[in-house]
């Protein structure tokens, strides 16, 4: 189904998020299906839907190049998410080798829970060899599971492409955990306000994906109001696009707008549009 999407254009990357119980089978079963395409992602608590979020079942994205644009894919064992970090880093700059100093794009990131700050651990020691124009987002997954190719079990696993993209980055704050649980009408109207940057840093250009990310605390804060929330994001983007995204334990970004931060309860939003033409 994923494929079809791409109008007869291979895949070149993979985006697996998975919810309930982890199957091993999974990556081999998608390249038998697509070819030796890389893959990324994990297991996390649930996979956001157009019927909102499903606690078991399989996300599948398939991902193509445009003309002039690569992308990457690896993943990497480790004691610390700053060693995964720039472990995975390092593999993928080494498969552009006409890469631009800084390259531009988009980078998404699985790690496993348990092993510190996603904004600190992580995109920190990402942005260093990265640079500051590879708009990243981590998701902090909610099981032990992350999906790549590493010599061991791997810790984390990024995709990331590389081009003068149109991509926005959408961000609504979240509260602490020691707070009362915050207002649902004002955690929705955040989670509306991130959808709106997100797709207006498109500048006009049309969203091709747009992808949600939002902390399981966040979602268990809205409780019956989650699909008000789910509802009011997926107004803001043409039905004809994409809109998809799961829930894990912790999200980070940085990008255009948004910092590099750990906020309980936060949500990130994805926009991606084309490649411009040469």
């Amino acid at each position: 189904m994923a494929r079809t999407g791409l109008h007869g254009a291979p895949p070149d990357l993979v985006l697996l998020v998975t919810a309930g119980m982890p199957t091993q089978d999974a990556v081999p079963m998608i390249r038998g299906a697509l070819g030796p395409v890389g893959v990324a992602g994990g297991t996390t608590a649930a996979i956001l839907t157009h019927n909102g979020a499903v606690g078991n079942g399989a996300l599948v994205i398939c991902l193509a190049n445009s003309e002039g644009a690569v992308s990457g894919v690896a993943a990497a064992p480790g004691g610390s998410l700053t060693e995964a970090s720039q472990g995975i880093a390092r593999l993928i700059l080494a498969g552009w080798p006409f890469r631009m100093r800084y390259p531009r794009g988009l980078g998404l990131a699985f790690v496993r829970p348990g092993l510190g700050s996603p904004a600190e651990q992580f995109l920190a020691p990402w942005r260093v060899l990265m640079g500051p124009k590879m708009r990243t987002v981590c998701s902090v997954l909610s099981s032990p599971t992350v999906y790549g190719s590493s010599s061991s079990e791997p810790v984390a696993s990024a995709a990331c492409l590389e081009a003068n993209y149109s991509t926005g980055l959408g961000f609504a704050e979240g509260f602490a955990a020691s707070d009362p649980l915050p207002d649902r009408e004002v955690l929705i109207q955040g989670s509306l306000d991130a959808a709106a940057a997100a797709l207006k840093r498109l500048e006009g250009d049309a969203a091709r994906l747009v992808l949600v990310i939002e902390s399981s605390a966040r979602h268990r804060a809205l409780g019956s109001a989650a699909s008000r929330e789910w509802a009011a994001i997926r107004n803001e983007v043409d039905p004809r696009t994409p809109c998809v995204g799961w829930l894990c334990e912790g999200v980070a970004a940085y990008g255009r707008g948004v910092r590099p931060v750990d906020t309980h309860g936060s949500l990130v939003i994805v926009a991606l549009g084309d490649a411009p033409p040469k």
